[in-house]
């Protein structure tokens, strides 16, 4: 399968889907319950966030993560981060579960706040602390994060504590820190294999 061909064309992709989708959200939301509607919109907000990231950042975030953050192998531009992780993280976790969460949102609204968690950790930190050490500037998807993401998941949390159960916080923050860690475990997992020496033949 060529990760790439296929990241290229959902990232590009997003520069149309994006706008028109949160344009018919905003159109339609008397039709939705307030939590339905954040739920739904997380979505939108994400795919504008992957465009900075990916399409409209002088570098990639992909090449940063690798070439300049803590997280990356500072010397394989696809390395820890490849297009297939790329695509695992975005296409087969974040926007499943986002739309599970739009979806299910009067039913089980722990599936959606579990990606606020998620964004939170992901995005939120990541951006505005975890890669801002050394010197502090300008990151590939830091703009969409501090106006878009930051704004939407603080007044997520807010909504949610007024009618939110404690199982919901429970389940949601369970969730949304698992699936955090299991990447992180991932990523440092495939940067451990950079320190194994190669066996001679």
């Amino acid at each position: 399968m060529d990760y790439c061909k296929i990241n290229h064309f959902w990232q590009s992709l997003n520069l149309l889907a994006a706008p028109i989708l949160l344009t018919l959200l905003i159109l339609f939301q008397q039709d939705m319950t307030i939590w339905m509607w954040l739920m739904a919109i997380h979505l939108p907000l994400l795919m504008i966030h992957e465009v900075e990231e990916y399409v409209l950042a002088p570098k990639s975030f992909k090449e940063f993560v690798n070439m300049n953050s803590p997280l990356g192998s500072g010397t394989d531009p696809d390395f820890p981060l490849d297009e297939a992780y790329i695509f695992q993280v975005n296409i087969l976790i974040a926007w499943p579960m986002i739309i599970l969460g739009a979806v299910l949102a009067d039913v089980a609204p722990w599936i959606g706040m579990s990606m606020i968690w998620f964004q939170i950790i992901v995005n939120n930190l990541m951006h505005t602390v975890g890669f801002q050490t050394g010197k502090p500037g300008y990151k590939p998807g830091l703009l969409t994060n501090c106006l878009l993401l930051v704004p939407f998941c603080v007044f997520a949390l807010v909504t949610a504590s007024r009618f939110s159960h404690w199982s919901d916080w429970a389940l949601s923050f369970l969730v949304g820190v698992g699936i955090s860690a299991l990447l992180m475990r991932k990523t440092f997992r495939r940067l451990a294999t950079l320190k194994v020496p190669q066996q001679k033949p």
